[in-house]
């Protein structure tokens, strides 16, 4: 017999098949029958997520007749945001009390004013705005005039200025103006459920 087939012969009898004792291999199956599965968490939809980031960046809002916030979205992504507060360098609402002119409060640039001023231009078009009310009739020129072609919001505001204009201005600007029905703390309290969840931040 060759030399390397002798090797051969001799390799392959020293290689060990191990199988499992049987018991083993039914205790596995078992488990694998009846191993808990984890449960699929409902995550906000895209939607919620986006008026849940408005919500938050309202509570840096400085204007407590009206804490405002503003996201700015195009392809999913966060491109721009904003909150009600004064003009860099002036002081705010909560520091020097409101400027009241013809029942409005003019001491602070408006969140939609301030997250279109915080969006580079080119992520201006096409984009998404999520507001938590009603825009004023300034505010809704200013983002239809950046390129915005969705203007989506929670609540209504019945103090904004030029409200009933702001309809009219959507339909010829050929710009989607639509109230979504979620309910803010509804909205909260289930992301605190996720956060409070397995994995969460404040499970423990």
């Amino acid at each position: 017999m060759p030399a390397a087939t002798g090797r051969l012969q001799e390799d392959f009898q020293s290689v060990r098949i191990l199988t499992p004792p049987l018991d083993a291999a039914r205790s596995l199956h078992h488990y694998l029958l009846n191993a808990p599965i984890m449960a699929k968490i409902k995550r906000p939809s895209w939607d919620e997520f986006w008026f849940l980031m408005a919500m938050v960046y309202s509570t840096r809002g400085t204007c407590d007749r009206l804490r405002a916030g503003c996201v700015i979205v195009k392809d999913k992504k966060l491109v721009g945001a904003g909150y009600n507060g004064s003009p860099r360098g002036l002081p705010h609402c909560d520091e020097a009390g409101h400027l009241i002119i013809n029942g409005h409060c003019e001491r602070t640039l408006h969140a939609e004013e301030n997250a279109v001023l915080n969006t580079e231009r080119r992520n201006l078009e096409e984009a998404t705005a999520y507001l938590l009310g009603t825009p004023c009739l300034r505010c809704m020129r200013l983002m239809v005039n950046s390129g915005i072609r969705k203007i989506y919001h929670l609540g209504t505001y019945n103090n904004a200025l030029g409200k009933k204009y702001i309809t009219q201005l959507a339909r010829e600007a050929k710009v989607e103006l639509k109230q979504f029905p979620f309910k803010p703390k509804e909205l909260w309290q289930r992301a605190e459920e996720i956060l409070r969840g397995a994995g969460g931040i404040l499970k423990h």
